[in-house]
């Protein structure tokens, strides 16, 4: 417990310094969804727990995998769904 509570305290320095903006690290998340998926798509009410991956916290739908952006500080989720970036595969 003390260990996490000394990461958060490490992170909110982190974040404090760098003067952190509310961007979206397109490598995590990828493309936003757009207003026809938003409209007749997944609704996302099956939500994971939080991840995250380096400076980026999200949440994604079980259904369909759009991701969310984490606040780790207030816990909440906030902003828009984006598709996870799709991976190429290398050719030799």
């Amino acid at each position: 417990m003390a260990t996490t509570l000394l990461l958060n305290k490490f992170q909110r320095l982190i974040f404090k310094k760098a003067n952190w903006k509310n961007e979206v690290d397109r490598i995590v998340f990828g493309q936003k969804v757009g207003l026809i998926t938003k409209l007749f798509g997944c609704w996302h009410d099956n939500i994971s727990r939080p991840f995250t991956q380096g400076k980026s916290a999200y949440r994604s739908c079980l259904n369909c995998g759009a991701m969310k952006q984490f606040n780790t500080e207030t816990l909440e989720t906030h902003g828009h769904y984006y598709f996870p970036p799709i991976i190429k595969e290398e050719r030799s």
